[in-house]
């Protein structure tokens, strides 16, 4: 019963935060300025293009599947083992996220008065953190289970 708890939290976290990256590909505005980071004169760091944001949400896409897949609805298609390890490959690549690049992202960045710095500290950060600990949860629930 738990597992289901927790496949289906991240899979909606991941959806969501998928079709906002799609959304943000097709041109939407909503929270597109603190999204991306910035130096503290509040110049972006980098500008992602369409491509690059539609392979974000791709990406967050094939996540959602993988964690939707560890509640066995695909299981004649994705098996155990990679429902098991596609959950643990999610942690560590959302784990590296909360630890982040030490100056812009992460619980140890150095800017830390930007607006995107101001969101990651209270909304990124501890979602990628929720992320993290939800998708080592469910490989070892699955890990028990094999």
């Amino acid at each position: 019963m738990i597992i289901t708890f927790l496949v289906l939290t991240n899979t909606g976290i991941l959806l969501f935060i998928a079709f906002l990256h799609y959304y943000w590909a097709a041109g939407g505005k909503w929270r597109r300025n603190t999204a991306i980071p910035s130096t503290i004169e509040e110049n972006k760091v980098f500008h992602p293009g369409k491509l690059g944001t539609y392979l974000v949400a791709t990406g967050l896409s094939v996540f959602a599947f993988l964690t939707l897949s560890s509640a066995g609805l695909f299981s004649p298609v994705v098996s155990p083992s990679v429902s098991l390890y596609g959950n643990l490959a999610i942690g560590i690549i959302f784990l590296l996220r909360v630890v982040g690049d030490v100056k812009y992202i992460g619980l140890f960045k150095k800017i830390k008065t930007t607006s995107f710095a101001r969101s990651d500290t209270k909304l990124y950060t501890p979602l990628c953190l929720i992320i993290a600990a939800v998708a080592f949860s469910i490989s070892f629930k699955l890990h028990r289970s094999l």
